[in-house]
């Protein structure tokens, strides 16, 4: 975490110290414009005040020293127009360093509610569907994606089904689906264990050859959920629309939020099976054979 905002605060560090530097720029080329003003002045003002003067005076040539130091105002001038322009378009930069800053805040905010919320979920809910259905509705609303869903893994036939899907435009019949660990974007991802990210201008070594079904997806994360080495899943969050675009930073929110997503569904998984089998045991006593007596 500290790295990420040791990442962020750079820019903003260097865009301050380049105002400092412009701003104390600018006060020595307006003390320099000062300075030739009151040459030019003393030039020119004691000859015209008194003849003696004029006779011992050092700059005798005014007229020569008028025109030398206005040349030099005006050029100082322009130079401190200049740097004003400078120091104006820093302060734009360092003012969109600032918005960005909060909106990265911001975010960092709403994905640690995100995390808190997943311990929510796996108290409040009772079964695994609603388990399941939470999660991908907490992709949606953290990550302002289009479309999230959630694929468990199968151990016995190696394979991926699609158990949760929310968002806009859901195809027909994706819930229930099924992918082969190591086919498609999913399956690669659950088969290295290692995330991928999807968007315009980066390409992945690992999805060389294949060709992608959604052409108008704008950026996408895959993520492996994994709990103490074992494979649970795959998160998949797609974004449509410029107005979304992944970074490294989202995928290691998403990464965090699948380690918790894991240990969620086991906790789940474990109290449906407790229950079951408390199920289980009271029929059993139930329909026990009543004991004779003697």
């Amino acid at each position: 975490m500290s790295s990420v905002r040791a990442s962020s605060a750079g820019p903003v560090a260097t865009v301050d110290k380049k105002i400092n530097r412009g701003e104390y720029v600018n006060w020595a080329l307006i003390g320099t414009v000062a300075l030739l003003t009151l040459v030019s002045s003393a030039s020119v003002l004691p000859p015209v005040l008194s003849d003696r003067i004029s006779t011992f005076w050092l700059f005798s040539k005014s007229e020569m020293m008028i025109i030398v130091g206005l040349s030099l105002t005006l050029i100082l001038l322009a130079g401190l127009a200049h740097q004003q322009r400078y120091l104006s378009a820093l302060r734009r930069q360092f003012e969109e360093s600032q918005r960005a800053e909060k909106e990265r805040a911001e975010k960092h905010t709403s994905r640690l509610y995100a995390l808190m919320n997943v311990g929510r979920v796996m108290v409040a809910q009772n079964d695994l569907q609603s388990v399941f259905d939470s999660i991908v509705k907490l992709c949606i609303d953290v990550f302002n994606c289009d479309m999230a869903s959630l694929m468990l893994h199968e151990a016995d036939n190696a394979t991926l089904v699609v158990r949760a899907v929310h968002g806009k435009n859901i195809p027909d019949g994706i819930l229930g689906a099924r992918q082969p660990i190591g086919s498609g974007v999913s399956g690669i991802v659950a088969n290295k264990r290692e995330p991928i990210l999807l968007r315009p201008g980066v390409e992945n070594p690992d999805l060389r050859g294949l060709e992608l079904k959604k052409k108008d997806l704008s950026s996408a994360m895959v993520v492996p959920i994994i709990l103490r080495d074992e494979l649970v899943g795959v998160i998949n969050v797609s974004a449509r629309g410029e107005r979304v675009s992944f970074d490294d930073d989202d995928v290691r929110a998403l990464q965090a939020f699948a380690e918790n997503v894991g240990a969620a569904i086991r906790h789940t998984e474990q109290a449906e099976w407790m229950r079951a089998t408390i199920h289980k045991l009271q029929e059993g006593r139930g329909h026990a054979a009543p004991v004779r007596q003697g």
